[in-house]
């Protein structure tokens, strides 16, 4: 594998630069408003669908039957499973620590989040009178009734909400760090334009307030960043067990019927392996189109395409496989039924989808063996809307055509698409897409904090940036007399490496005396040891929220369906547990993600839109290139001379600050 993951020039301003850009100054306004036009017009598509199907009901996407799941289903299955394989690329790339995941992940977890909306919709609308959506949930009411927790509805129900809370929940903890940029450049360019009294004023301190807002007080501390790595890699691997869960848990359930078609083992693994294949082609798309409108050339490399399409490669070569698996098996040793599925599915009425299905799940990919490929945009954006069409139809395929024939002859009834089942469909992807535009207008679409630690690791301007500025170091403290009472004394440094040394040097002062941190654009992990944060873990509230949340729903469903509401269906027993283990996990993983969301606030102390630290000058380059020390005095035993006098007997090239100052309260 050849070429570089990020240019030997990248430097960190410049990397926040190029990202914060398009949220702040819109490039390609004219661009974004025709696409913005065209997804509106869908979504306006899609609120007329919805306002004639509130009028007529479910029978206008030609349901019937024997065909009691058509487009509804297997466009929920398709949002569901671009969702899952979304999250599960963002995830997994997470947890591997994958050094390139910053060009690929916001935009794979911003996909999982709105993909996961436009499916949430369906078993909404599908419910007949949607209105009512709210009886699927376990909540007190005035009829002492339960739902039927024994039912696959209620589990689609507790799956979506868990699924939308675990996507929102790593989505937000992974952009909030990038929140912190865009609030400092857009405070910067307010205070610009009032200078200049440009007419635009206004606005930019608008934009200001809310960008601050929305990044919660985040100040960049040392303290943040430890419980940040933490919280983000244990939500990712909650959404990796709650991705297999649901589509496994889904697929099971077909492959335990006995219909023809779906009775095999092989189902839930191809159910997964297309879902993330799917989610890795949309994800593709994406990131090649936001790539040539925006021109981040810089910071998604071919290097990142070449990565791409080898991930193309090998799931296109898994879902080729399962595939050739279920047919040499099926033709082979299964029975009379099951053939006749698979050559309805080649030559039957709905052959064009079957085939569309195989043709673009199995070929596309193949052309990525040549490493000419790898690195073509175009191409890697071909084979993703390739695969994205592909797994479509093969979701219409396994639903449709095997519930076409079932062992009763009076349900051969012919089943045909119908043109309000594409518009909700087409409504839909409108849906999507006017929130995926707003989301590429006002947020960042690469993930900045990534790109920098990349940047760090692998740049050498980036590092000769920072020797410069070290470098230039005068150790001493500026003429900044402070009148107000005092709230401690900040130290400017050009790296990392010399903020540790700097807070190893103070860390014996009691910490009656003063409270240090550590703040910077990146995770610091050199600072832990002397700020004594190294212990600090998430994991044990990710672990009993997940424990009590899971347990607490399995005993609240015992409790009702076994003695508070006996409600006896389909011939199952009273105490019907293993029907309770599906929604139980998921709920675990919801309540494991909110008790880690809430412990990150928590222990970080916020949301806190003010503090004392954004008073040390120059502080809005922690979100840039700068790394600041803070001693906060604590009692009227602080000396602040004293801090000051140990940071500036620092040598140059181990922990000089750049500057020192006193802090006003």
């Amino acid at each position: 594998m050849s070429g570089a993951l990020i240019r030997p020039d990248a430097t960190l301003p410049g990397i926040g630069g190029a990202v914060a850009e398009i949220p702040l100054t819109h490039p390609g306004n004219r661009r974004w408003w025709i696409a913005f036009a065209g997804a509106a017009s869908l979504l306006g598509l899609f609120a007329l669908t919805l306002g004639y199907l509130l009028y007529a009901g479910p029978g206008i996407w030609a349901n019937n039957n024997a065909v009691v799941w058509a487009l509804d289903i297997a466009s929920y299955d398709w949002w569901i499973g671009v969702a899952s394989g979304s999250l599960l690329v963002s995830a997994i790339l997470l947890l591997l620590g994958a050094e390139w995941r910053g060009a690929v992940n916001r935009v794979a977890e911003t996909l999982a989040l709105l993909a996961t909306a436009a499916a949430g919709l369906y078993p909404i609308i599908h419910l007949g009178r949607p209105w009512f959506f709210f009886w699927n949930l376990p909540y007190p009411n005035t009829y002492n009734l339960w739902p039927q927790f024994r039912s696959p509805l209620l589990w689609d129900a507790i799956d979506i909400v868990s699924f939308l809370v675990i996507c929102v929940s790593l989505w937000f903890i992974g952009l909030l760090p990038d929140l912190a940029t865009l609030r400092d450049r857009a405070h910067s360019e307010a205070l610009r334009q009032f200078d200049v009294k440009a007419p635009t004023r206004k606005l930019a301190r608008l934009r200001a307030q809310v960008y601050g807002i929305l990044a919660s007080g985040w100040r960049g501390s040392a303290a943040h960043w430890q419980i940040w790595v933490q919280a983000y890699r244990t939500v990712a691997l909650l959404g990796v067990l709650l991705v297999v869960s649901v589509q496994t848990g889904a697929s099971v359930m077909l492959a335990g019927s006995l219909m023809p078609g779906w009775h095999s083992t092989l189902l839930p693994v191809s159910f997964l392996v297309n879902a993330v294949y799917s989610g890795v082609g949309v994800t593709a798309v994406i990131v090649m189109l936001i790539r040539r409108v925006y021109g981040l050339d810089a910071l998604v490399t071919d290097r990142h395409l070449d990565v791409l399409g080898r991930l193309l490669l090998c799931l296109g070569c898994a879902s080729a496989y399962c595939y050739a698996a279920e047919y040499f098996d099926t033709f082979l040793n299964g029975d009379a039924e099951g053939r006749g599925v698979l050559v309805r599915r080649m030559t039957g009425d709905h052959a064009l989808v079957s085939w569309t299905a195989i043709l673009c799940l199995v070929l596309p990919a193949q052309i990525l063996w040549s490493a000419r490929a790898r690195t073509a945009p175009l191409a890697i954006a071909t084979v993703g809307l390739l695969v994205a069409i592909g797994a479509y139809a093969d979701h219409v395929m396994v639903l449709v055509v095997t519930l076409t024939q079932d062992f009763l002859p009076s349900s051969r009834l012919p089943y045909t698409t119908d043109i309000w089942g594409i518009a909700t469909f087409a409504g839909s992807i409108g849906l999507f897409l006017t929130l995926l535009l707003l989301f590429l207008r006002y947020l960042p679409a690469v993930s900045i904090v990534e790109s920098r630690r990349l940047a760090l690791t692998v740049s050498p301007a980036a590092q000769e940036a920072a020797r410069m500025a070290a470098s230039r170091a005068t150790g001493r403290p500026e003429e900044n007399p402070v009148t107000a009472p005092l709230w401690g004394v900040s130290a400017t440094f050009a790296s990392q490496g010399d903020l540790a040394a700097a807070l190893q040097a103070v860390s014996g002062i009691s910490p009656d005396q003063v409270h240090l941190d550590g703040h910077g654009p990146v995770p610091m992990p050199r600072t832990l040891r002397p700020l004594g944060l190294e212990g600090r873990s998430i994991l044990p509230y990710a672990l009993a929220g997940a424990l009590l949340g899971g347990f607490g729903f399995f005993a609240l469903c015992v409790y009702a369906t076994a003695y508070d509401y006996v409600f006896l269906i389909g011939g199952r027993p009273r105490l019907s547990w293993p029907s309770f283990v599906v929604p139980s996990v998921s709920f675990a993983m919801m309540a494991g993600c909110v008790a880690i969301h809430l412990a990150l606030l928590v222990l970080n102390r916020l949301p806190r839109l003010n503090h004392p630290a954004f008073n040390i000058p120059g502080f809005l380059r922690a979100s840039e290139d700068r790394f600041f020390l803070s001693a906060e005095a604590r009692g009227d035993r602080f000396d602040a001379a004293r801090i000051e006098r140990r940071l500036a007997s620092l040598p140059a090239e181990a922990g000089r600050p750049l500057e020192i100052r006193r802090i006003p309260r």
